[in-house]
């Protein structure tokens, strides 16, 4: 009987071990973008918005740029995004053209943390998070007028990943990290004793006999 057991016991860690290196490796394909990757994939969303206001491949366009202070790292990216769209960028109109003009304000670059969550009783701790940029922007050649601008993203990310998410250069990349939920934190060493006593209870009652 106890050669059963035994053999019942370690047919399950073998299993349990195969399959926590199974997802170990997925996981590891799987790689989290960081808060500033984030922030890129939306001005590409913006200049992808912009751009569909121009017809044609090589349309010429005078932009004039506003990211403030804090957020002049998107001046490169914004112009790139435009011209893969096919846009031509011009700071004047060259001599005896005249081209759209295109004023664009990059107004709020934000990170924003929702409540700290846990997958399962003993799972990694998650927290929603929330990546939007806003602003304005006026198209000469449009009638819409001052035009503004919403891009978000939302997910979830382990709070073990936190750290290497956000960029200590950059500010806004980062947001305060909610507390650990009280009582998650509170049973969890409760039911961990729980689990271990009932554990020894019924390996020792099946050994007896």
């Amino acid at each position: 009987m106890y050669g059963h057991f035994r053999n019942t016991i370690q047919h399950y860690f073998a299993e349990s071990l195969i399959t926590i290196l199974i997802l170990s490796s997925s996981a590891s394909f799987t790689q989290t973008k960081t808060n500033l990757e984030v922030f890129y994939s939306l001005t590409d969303s913006l200049t992808n918005k912009v751009a569909s206001e121009f017809s044609g491949k090589g349309m010429g366009v005078v932009l004039t740029l506003n990211t403030g202070e804090y957020y002049s790292i998107f001046s490169n990216n914004i112009k790139s995004g435009l011209q893969k769209n096919g846009i031509k960028i011009f700071t004047i109109s060259p001599d005896g053209e005249t081209l759209p003009e295109v004023s664009l304000n990059l107004t709020n670059a934000k990170v924003e943390y929702g409540e700290t969550e846990r997958d399962g009783w003993f799972g990694d701790y998650f927290l929603p998070r929330k990546i939007f940029i806003e602003g304005n922007y006026l198209n000469s050649s449009s009638m819409r007028g001052l035009s503004d601008f919403y891009f978000v993203s939302l997910d979830s990310v382990k709070v073990e990943e936190i750290e290497s998410l956000e960029n200590e250069s950059f500010p806004f990349t980062k947001d305060k990290i909610p507390a650990e939920p009280f009582f998650s934190s509170l049973w969890e060493p409760v039911i961990a004793i729980g689990v271990a006593a009932v554990t020894v209870i019924l390996f020792f009652s099946v050994r007896s006999k």
